[in-house]
């Protein structure tokens, strides 16, 4: 059963909870027909209750291989709108059955016993849909009510108020469970979401929404397990802002961190989703891991970087080499045996020689 935080009537029984449910009327129907066996013919259960007991069963195993069938959809379909006849049904059979049972051994109590033995695992699998659990309930109550005007020949205050004190406690029940239900699964909801923060802050960092340096280290380990089906070259690309301290000291660190964000942004608009991932590697800083079939698709990321860089025009009047932010970025190319921090210290010697060569440029080995 999928979780449903606001426990409404579209979620209306557990699948494991309402199986227990049928194979508990087929294993109570079944000891009441074996009962008899090796004993005396006034204690065999006479032919009405033994066809009420076998339609019982009958529809309790069709309705279980139904639900096996159908699994988790149990509250979805077709099923889902005859759920309620089919309880219904339930209910109106042990109905009958307890009323026959009442006139052949002439014992209220037993029949008492027998309703109270079927309405509490009742309560427990239709906590959740008061409809279903009344569907089921109500013929049972007004059973026991019938018997006991039938024995008595005359109707008392007494057994409405027993009646209504049987439905009382059932409800009461119900509503015990369904608070610990929603508590649990406000629980479950609390504990999803705490795990889904803990999860960004462990893989994803908190101010572009990029993978952080962390998951550098295990995406880089599942591009290279990949080559290995494919003759695919994996390529590291390592871009760094131009003359970012100076855009911090004249514009500011708040603004700085917009910078960082916004260039965040042309990274991943540039990158294929299939292939690439973008990292936020420190600082002003950011790694890209691509795999491409040739050193000229790599370029070709990088290029597209370039342009949407330029393309967001983010000023910057302490650049040294243009009005407009730039970044500066060093290709190297990933080969059999080599560490993550191998291409790493590659790649960042290709940036340096992108900066020393005068900045907004892309190098890479030739």
């Amino acid at each position: 059963m999928d979780i449903n935080h606001s426990t409404g009537e579209s979620v209306i029984t557990s699948t494991k909870g309402y199986m227990w449910f049928l194979s508990l009327n087929i294993i109570f129907c079944a000891w009441l027909l074996l009962r008899g066996i090796h004993r005396s013919d006034l204690d065999t259960l006479p032919l009405p209750l033994q066809i009420l007991c076998g339609c019982i069963i009958a529809l309790a195993a069709i309705n279980l291989m139904i639900t096996l069938k159908i699994k988790k959809n149990i509250n979805d379909g077709f099923y889902h709108y005859a759920l309620p006849f089919v309880v219904l049904t339930f209910g109106l059979l042990w109905s009958v059955l307890l009323y026959n049972f009442t006139q052949f051994y002439q014992n209220p109590l037993v029949t008492l016993m027998m309703a109270v033995s079927l309405l509490l695992p009742a309560t427990i699998t239709f906590f959740i849909s008061g409809r279903l659990l009344l569907l089921f309930s109500a013929p049972l109550v007004l059973c026991l009510l019938y018997v006991e005007f039938f024995f008595q020949r005359k109707f008392s205050i007494a057994q409405f108020v027993g009646a209504l004190i049987m439905l009382l406690v059932i409800y009461s029940a119900r509503y015990i469970l369904l608070e610990w239900y929603q508590r649990v699964q406000r629980s479950e909801y609390e504990k999803n979401i705490l795990i889904k923060k803990l999860v960004q802050q462990a893989h994803y960092d908190a101010l572009t929404g990029l993978y952080n340096r962390l998951s550098l280290a295990r995406y880089f380990e599942e591009h290279v397990s990949t080559l290995a089906q494919s003759k695919k070259k994996l390529f590291m690309i390592v871009l760094d802002i131009d003359f970012f301290k100076q855009y911090n000291d004249i514009y500011g660190h708040v603004a700085g961190d917009k910078c960082l964000i916004n260039v965040s942004r042309c990274i991943e608009q540039s990158l294929r989703k299939e292939t690439d991932s973008a990292f936020r590697f420190g600082g002003e800083e950011f790694v890209v891991l691509t795999v491409c079939n040739d050193i000229s698709q790599a370029k070709n990321i990088s290029q597209r970087i370039q342009q949407n860089i330029a393309h967001a025009h983010i000023l910057h009047k302490g650049s040294g080499v243009s009005a407009v932010l730039t970044v500066s970025q060093g290709i190297a190319q990933w080969r059999e045996g080599m560490a993550l921090e191998m291409l790493v210290e590659q790649a960042d010697q290709q940036l340096y020689k992108a900066k020393k060569n005068g900045r907004n440029r892309v190098c890479y080995e030739k």
